[in-house]
């Protein structure tokens, strides 16, 4: 930098010098301001180059890229190549329904100077955002003066892009291609040669028709208040309920409710200001419900032979102004080890966005200290814990309907995604990685994590269904006999599912069957205890204060009989020994809640009992430890033989039972320890009276009494029920004195009712466009319109 500056110092002094030998300066000359359409970028292969977005050496392949995904768009098939074998000649052919219009409509398309026009401002989980592609293949034409042909419907259409942005038809004649579309395409010298110019096509053509696509409609919840706006805006002239009906949930009549709710009859979609555009959106989420990851698609894992799958799925809020959009993304990842003689670690990566590979560059490598690496298409992130050896071919899918673009060339800017993707590619590599031909033996934890995402799938369908733990672990049996000679057992699947969980979170979709139950006092309500259960649990509010865990399930029933649960104001729950998943869950959602609780736990006096209260209280390999504090009540052993209850005999066994730890911290802890392996206990030793009469004593000391609420829970209690009371007294005199059954009569009889071949009709269209609708939602619908034309 000292040298330039230098430089430029002296070229300073040289001017000075001049201008003093030659006098007074001249005067500037007055520059006048040029204009230029947009479109006139598409003229130049440098301007190309900028609405495109790559480098002057890979437009060939973004062209053809460009033409193989509209065939594609439309559910084609589709051929690639070279036309009669000539290196500057390619074609792209489909059995798709062919192009519609005259040869000058099929011209226009083609026009560089067109209006963009697109339908994709509706967001989708599909190719394409702005509606480039053809004017960007028309530019490369007309850039470096080239050929362009199109053959559909029986037509051979020769065309020429003109610099003035139209598109001329140089010729028609007859072709024998009834079937699809044809287009050949020739480039100049303008454009560099390709090596690879099918590269871009073949990834496209590679995951084209695998897996599932989203069938559905554009989401509410998928768009900000601002590109909400943006998108009434392009609709023009157009009735709003006509976009409002085009929006997953919001199809029938529930468009017309929406707009009369945001009161927007009859507006058309530019009339709407940002304020009402926010309304509309936020009237249309409350009609709809959100899209799930699981429903947008998935690719699938036999995309790609020889590679190892990985998918990763969740939601990101993205967007300027509120309400912000709310985005799925499914992230797909393929990982292959590939020979590498010096183990470099090299990384290859590919990235595709919803099945088309993306034209910025990205790169991926291994830092000083091995981590994986992305840069480009907006990441510049790293991920730890991946293989710190060997090099990899990846290759990545990215499925959302909306993905932020940094550039007309649609530079994505992936890193609102980049935590999900990181996890993927790591997770792919991992497989692959223990995929990879070894010297040591297999372990069964080896094959179970190795084919644990295939069964997964498998069970699952891919997503679409939830599973339970068992399904997972009868599909994996027969695999781990065929690959290690040896029968998987349940509780040392149950130990490796515990430890990837605890690793890598609680595996999406997976449930497990219930396991003991929860009882209400005051309500007389039981409720099983499984992991669907527990998701949905709202605890009653103010009905109790404590929750006793029982290991044994029969005294529930006796406690419950005893009203035991009413005087104590204490939930019961139960389960057949160690607490379950569901239980643990249930515990921390009471922890959570702002309302206090006390957790007691009920146990026989064995090794196994005081394990159970130790893994309900302390942190387990699945989980952290318990946010609320767990009362441990007993039975203890010195508890039980003071008692003067039954003891047992037991075998010791092969291994030493473990024995908590506040069993050991007692001074006489050892002796109690070395009791415990071959005596034991059972709360059944005691009578039901016995037990009841042992459990009142101990809540007397612990329990802390009745439930009572604040005093404003008290005095809103009170309100409330007051409140409901004179309501339900004032409205039936009301109701009495204005004859209101007669009035209501009256007004329905004047209603004209559709039979029933129409409600038929119309619940069949609700369920074509909606397939998780019931048939009273359309009912509801229908009622709700008659309601607002019957005589007030």
């Amino acid at each position: 930098m000292a040298a330039m500056r230098a430089r430029f110092s002296k070229s300073g002094a040289a001017v000075a010098t001049a201008e003093a030998r030659l006098g007074a300066a001249p005067e500037a000359p007055i520059l006048k301001m040029f204009e230029k359409a947009d479109w006139t970028l598409f003229r130049t292969v440098e301007g190309l180059q900028q609405k495109a977005g790559v480098p002057a050496q890979h437009l060939r392949r973004l062209v053809l890229k460009e033409l193989a995904d509209n065939a594609l768009d439309a559910g084609a098939t589709i051929r690639y190549g070279l036309v009669d074998g000539q290196a500057v000649r390619y074609f792209i052919e489909d059995d798709g329904p062919g192009l519609d219009g005259t040869p000058q409509d099929i011209a226009d398309l083609f026009s560089i100077g067109r209006p963009l026009r697109s339908t994709k401002l509706l967001r989708l989980p599909q190719r394409g955002q702005l509606g480039n592609g053809l004017r960007v293949v028309a530019g490369a034409v007309l850039a470096s003066a080239g050929k362009l042909v199109v053959l559909t419907r029986n037509g051979r259409i020769s065309l020429h892009p003109e610099s003035n942005g139209t598109t001329t038809v140089v010729a028609v004649v007859d072709a024998a291609q009834p079937i699809g579309t044809r287009i050949e395409i020739g480039f100049g010298p303008a454009l560099p040669n390709d090596l690879d110019p099918f590269a871009w096509v073949g990834l496209a053509h590679a995951v084209a028709g695998c897996g599932q696509t989203y069938q559905g409609r554009s989401s509410p919840f998928w768009y900000d208040a601002a590109q909400f706006h943006e998108l009434l805006l392009a609709c023009g002239a157009q009735p709003v309920r006509n976009l409002i009906a085009q929006l997953d949930g919001c199809t029938g009549g529930k468009a017309g409710e929406i707009i009369a709710a945001a009161r927007l009859d009859r507006m058309r979609c530019a009339e709407l200001s940002r304020k009402q555009a926010t309304t509309l959106l936020q009237e249309a989420r409350g009609a709809a419900r959100p899209v799930s990851p699981d429903r947008i698609g998935v690719i699938g894992r036999d995309a790609f032979d020889d590679y190892h799958y990985a998918k990763e799925q969740g939601a990101v809020a993205l967007g300027g102004s509120q309400p912000q959009a709310e985005i799925p993304v499914v992230i797909e990842a393929w990982a292959r080890k590939i020979p590498d003689r010096k183990d470099r670690g090299k990384l290859d990566i590919d990235i595709l966005i919803n099945r088309t590979p993306s034209v910025a560059k990205m790169s991926a490598w291994r830092d000083g200290d091995n981590d994986l690496c992305l840069q480009g298409n907006g990441l510049g992130h790293y991920y730890t814990d991946v293989p710190k050896k060997g090099s990899f071919k990846l290759i990545v899918n990215v499925t959302t309907p909306y993905c932020p673009i940094t550039s007309d060339g649609k530079a994505p800017n992936l890193e609102p995604f980049a935590d999900t993707i990181l996890g993927a590619v790591a997770a792919a590599m991992r497989k692959a990685q223990r995929a990879a031909p070894k010297d040591k033996k297999v372990s069964q934890k080896d094959v179970v994590l190795d084919h644990l995402d295939d069964v997964v799938a498998l069970v699952s369908d891919d997503g679409e269904f939830r599973f339970n733990e068992r399904q997972i672990y009868y599909k994996m049996r027969p695999i781990v006999l065929e690959e290690t000679g040896q029968g998987l057992q349940i509780g040392n699947f149950k130990q490796i599912i515990t430890e990837y969980e605890a690793e890598n979170g609680e595996i999406p979709g997976m449930y497990r069957e219930p396991r003991g139950t929860i009882f209400h006092p005051h309500r007389d309500e039981d409720i099983a205890l499984g992991t669907l259960a527990v998701e949905e649990y709202e605890r009653p509010s103010w009905t109790f204060n404590k929750l006793v865990y029982v290991e044994k399930e029969g005294f529930s029933e006796a406690l419950k009989a005893d009203g035991w649960p009413e005087r104590h104001d204490c939930a019961l729950m139960s389960s057949k020994g160690f607490t379950t998943r569901a239980a643990r869950d249930l515990v921390d959602k009471l922890a959570a809640h702002n309302e206090p609780v006390t957790i007691f736990c009920v146990h026989d006096a064995d090794a196994y009992g005081t394990m159970i209260y130790q893994t309900f209280q302390e942190e387990t390999k699945a989980r952290g430890a318990r946010k609320v504090q767990i009362a441990n009540i007993g039975l203890e052993p010195w508890e039980a033989l003071e008692l003067g209850l039954e003891v047992e005999i037991v075998p010791e066994g092969e291994k030493r039972k473990a024995v908590a730890d506040y069993v050991l911290e007692r001074e006489d802890g050892e002796e109690w320890a070395e009791w415990l392996q071959t005596r034991r206990v059972e709360l059944n030793a005691m009578t039901t009276p016995q037990f009841i009469q042992w459990l009142d004593d101990k809540m007397a000391g612990l329990g802390g009494g009745k439930l009572i609420p604040p005093d404003d829970v008290l005095t809103a209690e009170l309100e409330t029920r007051l409140e409901a009371k004179i309501r339900a007294a004032v409205t039936e005199r009301i109701l009495r004195e204005a004859r209101a059954d007669e009035r209501i009569a009256a007004v329905l009889a004047a209603i004209a009712r559709p039979d029933a071949a129409a409600l038929q009709a119309g619940i069949q269209q609700l369920f074509a466009d909606e397939p998780e609708a019931e048939w009273r939602d359309h009912v509801e619908t229908r009622a709700n319109e008659l309601s607002h034309t019957a005589p007030r």
